[in-house]
């Protein structure tokens, strides 16, 4: 392992490899990633990724359904940028080879997802993420990207108010080391493990938010954490629960009661192809009414082959859990599966703290406001990766001062509340959420948090990470009283236009 490095980059998802690749040539250029190079959230996204190609579309249309979705809390300049500049880059992604799929071989075959006025989900049948992550890995091999597996990022070196680089643990060695760099980017995925029920890999730990809330980054809007309304339920996959992709609803899927009753009608005009937010409390509500454990997707109207064809990984796997979709509807509920909220970043995916970016969904760029719109999120890490890519050429080089002194180099051993922790979210941080319910979880983390020592932590860093973010999460749910996208509280059931501002915390140095 090298000692120091011009770029260096902590994930290796869509954020992360999108910018080595389109930095490599200006300098040294090193990934680090916690499990597989290819263990990461971007792998498991099924939908696809949002772009105006369609000839009844425009960027207006997009534009205004992202802030219709956002609920008045989308950055409008972040918005237009990442839209208007998305679909150049998707083209960018299919001329590389990733093999979106087409209707005649030329143009793309666009899916429609919930609150999307237009067909416009450029995919890979339903492996789309895997598609991109698997040509963006060819591409990181070309240009001669460096991609370190299984090393753990432990802190940031803050020196003088910026960032420096970070400690690591050193698996050849046992010991905990440090990694310069010119610049250093956090594109370390979601925090879905802070919940006992995930869409996300084991991995989705929320480290990179946690390790920049310890440096004093500002953390914006984790309040609104996004719950996937149907992932198959009592069906998990190597510690993930397995999700049917909002596209099975834009095929013509329909949610329904545990008796076969659909019910959507009653909650959004737009029925089953309602904001996600929308979709997942009503969810809840009708299997509070009948005292269900899940609710039904049915899909099983169209005809067998294509669904067999245009979603060749749900069919499947359902099957192996003798679930066929082509016959009978699949039992679903809402899951942890997305964080609209992060390290705080401007529209270069500049974080507040100099040489420090983010890029991903451990980012807040804004463009989410309170509620994402499904399949922006793969062209949001998309568009301001290459944006931050063009930004570092005005970095200037680094020069780390003389008495620079490292941290305590013996591992801390922290305690293990992962489990604590996840039981914790899922029993007051869900759906619906209540102002009592709220302030017990508050109690809590905060007696958590105490048995950890400042310093840096090794055995159990996990669980140090999701404390952090856990304890985010609730503070800043606590903070706004209102209902407003995916934050919905009881005690407060309407918006309030004095919170039609960001949630920004930041941790006291």
């Amino acid at each position: 392992m090298p000692k120091r490095v011009d770029f260096l980059v902590v994930g290796s998802g869509i954020a992360g490899l999108t910018f080595a690749t389109k930095v490599a040539h200006l300098g040294e250029t090193l990934i680090l990633t916690k499990k597989r190079k290819a263990d990461t959230n971007t792998n498991y996204a099924q939908g696809g990724i949002a772009a105006v190609f369609g000839k009844d579309d425009s960027f207006k249309n997009h534009i205004k359904d992202t802030l219709m979705v956002g609920e008045g809390l989308c950055h409008c300049k972040a918005v237009e940028i990442m839209v208007k500049q998305g679909p150049r880059l998707v083209k960018e992604l299919h001329d590389m080879g990733c093999r979106f799929s087409t209707s005649n071989g030329k143009t793309f075959d666009l899916g429609k997802e919930g609150g999307h006025s237009q067909r416009r989900i450029v995919h890979a049948k339903d492996f789309t993420g895997w598609e991109i992550e698997r040509i963006l890995l060819e591409e990181a091999k070309k240009e001669g990207v460096t991609i370190s597996e299984n090393e753990i990022v432990l802190d940031l070196i803050i020196q003088h108010e910026k960032c420096i680089g970070i400690y690591y643990f050193e698996a050849d060695t046992q010991k905990i080391n440090t990694l310069f760099a010119n610049v250093t980017v956090l594109a370390t995925g979601g925090a879905g493990q802070v919940y006992l029920h995930t869409t996300n890999p084991s991995i989705a730990t929320g480290d990179g938010i946690a390790m920049a809330y310890r440096a004093g980054a500002k953390i914006a809007n984790m309040e609104f954490v996004q719950f996937h309304p149907t992932a198959v339920y009592n069906i998990k996959i190597e510690g993930r629960s397995f999700l049917i992709s909002e596209a099975v609803r834009g095929e013509g899927g329909v949610l329904k009661t545990k008796d076969g009753v659909p019910f959507m009608h009653k909650y959004s005009h737009s029925g089953n192809l309602a904001p996600r937010d929308v979709v997942a409390r009503a969810c809840v509500s009708e299997m509070l009414k009948t005292e269900a454990k899940y609710v039904l997707l049915d899909i099983s109207h169209r005809r067998a082959a294509f669904i067999k064809k245009r979603f060749p990984t749900i069919y499947e796997t359902c099957l192996r859990w003798g679930i066929d979709v082509t016959r009978e509807p699949i039992p679903v509920v809402p899951t942890a599966h997305y964080l609209c909220g992060g390290i705080l970043v401007n529209t270069w995916g500049e974080s507040s703290i100099p040489r420090l970016f983010a890029l991903g969904e451990c980012a807040c760029t804004g463009v989410h406001g309170a509620n994402r719109l499904a399949s922006n999120s793969l062209l949001e890490a998309l568009v301001f990766a290459t944006r931050a890519s063009q930004k570092i050429k005005s970095v200037k080089s680094m020069k780390i001062h003389k008495h620079f002194k490292m941290k305590k180099a013996a591992a801390r051993i922290g305690p293990n509340f992962k489990l604590a922790i996840k039981e914790l979210m899922h029993q007051y941080c869900g759906v619906i959420k209540t102002e009592y319910g709220l302030e017990e979880a508050k109690h809590s983390i905060d007696r958590y948090s105490q048995q950890f020592d400042d310093g840096i932590h090794l055995i159990n860093a996990e669980s140090r990470n999701i404390t952090d973010v856990a304890k985010l999460i609730i503070e800043s749910a606590l903070l706004r009283k209102e209902s407003r996208g995916l934050h919905y509280i009881q005690e407060y059931p309407h918006k309030n236009k004095k919170f039609l501002k960001d949630t920004i915390v930041k941790k006291e140095q």
